[in-house]
């Protein structure tokens, strides 16, 4: 993978026709012919991010081509920015002081999207690390497909990366159960094992 970043970068939108300005630009390319522009925007602010924030910074991510957002906030955000942000996926909220460890790059191309053209096809990206409360603790990354919106998990003690769609139920080597449930209002991705299941992310239906 090339990566370039670009702090305080000027792009012309493509919507707007006017030259917008953006913290920090990243832009990916891979060899297969896939590429990914992800864009940083830092909200220094005494106030919470509220809804209206994130819808602005999702018509920027438009206006200039970004499949990926990420929102640095400085104090914090409401529940219902938290909620547009994941109902969006490819927005992430972030504090201030995760922001060094955060990988911009976790991110890879989705197994699932493979009988796509392969410009068209989608990336998994990874939105972090979930310690599973089991004995003795076992680590395992979700993420999501912005193209066919999938969830997935990145199970550390066996080492298996998979997709899994909404009507599949899949066991890891580690005879851990993963799957998708829903309710009312938000699709849930369950692990199931022996200690019982534990949801591990989550997709806002409305």
């Amino acid at each position: 993978m090339d990566v370039t970043v670009i702090p305080n970068a000027s792009l012309v939108g493509v919507i707007s026709g006017i030259k917008r300005q953006i913290d920090i630009l990243v832009d990916a390319r891979w060899e297969e012919g896939l590429s990914r522009r992800i864009i940083y925007d830092a909200k220094l602010r005494k106030r919470k991010l509220d809804v209206t924030d994130v819808e602005a910074f999702e018509g920027l991510m438009r206006d200039v081509g970004a499949t990926r957002g990420v929102l640095v906030c400085a104090a914090g955000w409401s529940q219902a920015a938290e909620a547009r942000a994941e109902e969006l996926i490819d927005i992430r909220l972030l504090p201030v002081e995760e922001l060094d460890e955060f990988e911009h790059a976790a991110m890879e191309s989705c197994p699932n999207c493979n009988h796509i053209k392969k410009s068209l096809r989608g990336m998994v990206f990874w939105d972090g690390q979930f310690p599973l409360p089991l004995t003795g603790w076992a680590i395992i990354f979700t993420g999501k497909c912005d193209v066919c919106r999938y969830f997935a998990f990145w199970c550390w003690d066996c080492g298996e990366k998979k997709v899994v769609p909404d009507d599949v139920i899949h066991e890891c080597g580690c005879g851990r159960t993963w799957f998708v449930g829903c309710n009312a209002d938000e699709k849930v991705f369950v692990v199931r094992t022996e200690d019982g299941e534990v949801p591990i992310d989550r997709y806002p239906l409305r």
